[in-house]
């Protein structure tokens, strides 16, 4: 290296000029091994990226040039001679020194460490002489050691996106480089939004684009309403073919403990599908979650895929969520048999999504029933035909299911075209089961009409295992009269939704909509929401409106989509003046503008008890038209929703409302009788000396319990909560209960156990059978101990800290209210005994035609408004009777 003078260098680096020169190694090239050459002096030039190879005499000129991004692999035959292979050409030459052997290995193997920061670079050195391999080996492993250590910013990106510039022969832009290492690293973005380049060249921003493959800082891309050219969809399908590339990585690692994967979203289609699926197999532990929707996956990807699920029977015991949704066409012919074959056996699914994939419902539910009854939870079939062939008869496979099902919570069958029969089957199967509870169902968008609605009528007040229930938009009309009776009988019905319904005439929407309202009145009426959104009921609306202002029990409302207006607003604003139990209201797509947003947010003024609203497209209509009033009515909205939400429970809220109006009239009847003293002080006579002190003394203890109210109202806020004791308690109750529980568990496991053993032996004596029973006993009791501990410690501990935390504060709050009443009695007391002192007094009969005046110097209002003048304010104080 000393051999190379400074002048030499500095013509180099002008000829390379703006790469920055590194390294200049002088080095002995060596011709090809099949070529004749001779052997020649070179210099071998390494940059920030890129490696050159230079002639040694005047005048210098660059003979060949590689990429640090082509080199596939570094061979050391000595310590001095070194081979690089590269993807377009082997150079082989010698250096002077051992030493510029390992400056010239170093600078290459960090710099790639730079470019690739998840990378192991050392691993190119494929040769490397004994003696020389620990040194070499140290050497890199510290170099690699150090940049993991100190990774540049956003991961390294800019130095990748400057190398991959360099292979590219692209310039480099600096404001990708700026705009990363400063705006994205210093407030820690880590999604890269193609929209902040959108400015740049299509090949520039596919250059960054390349960059992100190689970039483990950087976690989501984003990009909306920009065209993108086929270079950026080229880098972005490289980028995002992730199935491919985690396909392969399974294969070199089976023995991975992966247990969920969810790729949904992402464009995989078949090739990626497929990829997948094929070492899905070979994971030793199987999978507990797999979700691939909106994959545009075909029926030939979501055959390889069933194909594996039915075929590896470690899936039936691991899989428990399984969403193949939003994959139109991928179920529809006799490639979904290997998905049917995999569900009608005994599997531990409990959440299966297969919505808009075009799977017939009739054939799917033949297996559902015969494999997914014991541990299914949610069941999701929307958008999807009953049948793809017509059949006379349903099978009765449905009623099966439903009757036998055991853990479901949900059931989605919208926009499925339900027969009427099969939902007929569906209610008498759940008519018949006795172990379900709080189930979901939604059959809205089915099309049933007045056999659907005839159907619903007879069975429903016979299932108790609904409580939430969605038959929108089927075309009931004018059955929604007697439909709403046979709904409003289900006892365990709580959230009901009836929308878009209501195509009909004005007197027959009449009946209809004074039929739900007296529903939600009633008093036995268990419903806590109701939903009947996107019905344009218009003026119709304000008969629901009014009920809400009643004894309305709802919790919950839905009226978006109506086109109430201003005027449906102003009913609104009347029923949230007298309603105490609506806690969440959605409006909507009403058409209401600045002045319907104030009139709701002057009646919230008044209102403790509703907590959300929610209506963005009215909002943004609104604020087009008037923004100042809009935005000062929805501050008010919010401000009251703010005050709703607090800690405080809405009971203590309106009790503490009530105090303070209380202490307002304390406070006025405590001026009163001040007032009613000082009248009555002039004539004095000596008996009512003793009158005039006991309300003086009322007076005095009513304005020492103004002092007590703060202190009281704060001790209620700030009680330490009692959530730790509570949970203490119960923890020890959920255990004790567990214990006995499992008692009573394996004391009739036993039981059962010496009944099988006397009826047949020979088999119960099998160890098989004694193992399977104890695995059952002791998963059951595991169950058991987490379900106790869920319910008690979890739900009802925090139940109880709540109600008491509310307790303490409503004690504080009486307290108050009483403290207030007493003594607001007291002053009453003592102003009426006053009152009848004053008639009774002559002084105060004289005085009362002689009114005291007293003068103050202060700007008193004239007609004339053009000057200021200083006048006199006369206060007068007469007797009561002349006020």
């Amino acid at each position: 290296m000393d051999s190379v003078s400074q002048n030499l260098k500095d013509e180099i680096s002008k000829l390379l000029n703006p790469h920055r020169v590194c390294l200049v190694t002088p080095v002995i090239l060596h011709p090809p091994a099949q070529t004749c050459g001779r052997s020649a002096s070179r210099f071998v030039v390494l940059s920030l990226w890129r490696g050159y190879l230079f002639n040694n005499k005047p005048p210098v000129r660059m003979e060949s040039t590689f990429s640090y991004l082509e080199i596939c692999s570094i061979n050391i035959h000595s310590l001095t001679q070194v081979v690089l292979e590269t993807d377009r050409q082997t150079l082989s030459f010698s250096v002077l020194h051992v030493e510029d052997l390992e400056a010239m290995v170093c600078h290459m193997t960090a710099s790639l460490k730079r470019i690739f920061p998840d990378s192991s670079p050392g691993k190119l050195l494929k040769t490397v002489p004994a003696d020389l391999l620990q040194r070499i080996l140290t050497l890199t492993d510290e170099i690699e050691e150090q940049l993991s250590s100190r990774p540049g910013s956003c991961g390294g990106f800019s130095d990748t996106y400057a190398a991959l510039c360099d292979f590219n022969d692209m310039p480099f832009r600096e404001e990708i480089q700026w705009d990363i290492d400063n705006i994205y690293y210093m407030n820690n973005w880590r999604e890269f939004n193609l929209q902040d380049f959108s400015h740049l060249d299509s090949r520039d921003l596919a250059l960054a684009v390349a960059a992100l493959s190689f970039n483990q800082w950087f976690t989501k891309i984003y990009s909306k309403e920009l065209k993108l050219s086929v270079d950026i969809q080229q880098q972005l399908t490289f980028l995002l073919d992730f199935a491919l590339k985690m396909a392969a990585a399974l294969r070199e690692h089976p023995s991975s403990t992966l247990q969920s994967i969810n790729l949904s979203g992402n464009p995989l289609e078949d090739k990626g599908v497929i990829a997948l699926s094929q070492e899905l197999g070979s994971l030793a532990g199987g999978l507990r979650l797999l979700s691939l929707s909106r994959v545009s996956m075909t029926a030939r990807g979501a055959g390889c895929l069933s194909q594996v699920l039915s075929s590896t029977q470690l899936f039936s015991a691991s899989l428990t969520h399984l969403d193949l949704s939003a994959n139109p066409g991928s179920m529809g012919n006799e490639e979904a048999t290997f998905l049917f074959k995999f569900l009608s056996s005994t599997n531990s699914l409990s959440h299966l999504d297969l919505s808009d994939t075009s799977c017939p419902l009739d054939t799917l539910f033949v297996s559902l029933s015969a494999g997914c009854c014991f541990k299914l939870m949610h069941l999701n079939l929307a958008r999807n035909p009953f049948s793809h062939r017509k059949v006379r008869e349903v099978t009765r496979s449905i009623g099966q299911f439903f009757s036998q099902s055991c853990e479901l919570k949900y059931v989605g069958l919208s926009a499925t075209k339900l027969p009427p029969q099969a939902l007929r089957l569906l209610l008498q199967g759940l008519a018949t089961n006795i172990l379900l509870l709080g189930l979901g169902l939604d059959i809205s968008s089915c099309e049933l009409r007045s056999a659907g609605a005839q159907v619903i009528q007879e069975h429903i007040s016979e299932v108790t295992a609904i409580t939430s229930l969605d038959i929108s938009d089927n075309g009931f009309e004018s059955d929604m009269v007697t439909l709403v009776l046979s709904v409003g009988r289900c006892p365990s019905l709580r959230h009901l939704a009836l929308g878009r319904n209501f195509a009909m005439k004005s007197r027959p929407l009449t009946d209809v909509l004074h039929r739900i309202a007296q529903l939600i009145q009633d008093e036995e009426c268990p419903l806590q929401s109701l939903s009947v959104s996107d019905s344009k009921l218009k003026a119709g609306m304000h008969i629901l409106l009014s009920a809400l202002g009643g004894h309305a029990a709802l919790t919950e409302v839905d009226i978006s989509g109506n086109n109430i207006g201003d005027t449906g607003a102003k009913m609104l604003a009347k029923a949230l003046l007298t309603n105490t139990t609506l806690r969440t209201l959605s409006w909507d797509r009403n058409n209401v503008t600045a002045r319907g947003f104030q009139d709701v947010a002057d009646a919230l003024k008044r209102n403790f008890t509703l907590q959300q609203v929610s209506g963005l497209a009215d909002i943004t209509q609104s604020y087009r038209g008037n923004p100042d009033r809009t935005e000062e009515a929805l501050h008010k909205i919010q401000r009251c929703l703010d005050r709703n939400n607090q800690r405080q429970s809405d009971r203590v809220e309106l009790q503490l409302f009530k105090a303070q109006q209380s202490e307002m009239q304390v406070q006025g009847l405590c001026l009163q009788l001040e007032d009613s003293l000082q009248r009555l002080n002039p004539c004095n006579p000596q008996e009512v000396q003793a009158e005039v002190l006991t309300a003086q003394e009322v007076l005095h203890n009513a304005r020492e319990s103004f002092k007590l109210l703060p202190t009281l109202y704060e001790e209620g806020r700030k009680a330490a909560p009692d959530g730790g004791r509570v949970n203490c308690i119960l923890t020890d109750a959920a255990a004790a209960l567990a214990d006995e529980i499992n008692r009573s568990i394996q004391g009739l496991a036993e039981g059962l156990m010496r009944g099988a053993e006397g009826a047949c032996p020979w088999v119960v004596q099998r160890s098989s059978v004694c193992e399977g029973l104890s695995e059952c006993v002791s998963k059951r009791s595991r169950q058991t101990h987490t379900f106790l501990r869920s319910t008690l410690v979890e739900n009802t501990g925090q139940i109880i800290s709540n109600r008491l935390r509310d307790l303490r504060q409503t004690l504080s709050v009486s307290l108050a209210e009483n403290i207030m009443e007493q003594v607001q009695q007291d002053l009453i007391m003592a102003q009426d005994r006053v009152n009848i002192l004053l008639k009774e007094n002559v002084c105060t009969s004289l005085k009362m035609n002689i009114p005291e005046l007293r003068l103050i110097d202060s700007d008193f209002p004239t007609d004339d408004v053009g000057h200021t003048h200083t006048h006199t304010h006369i206060y007068t104080h007469t007797h009561p009777s002349i006020r």
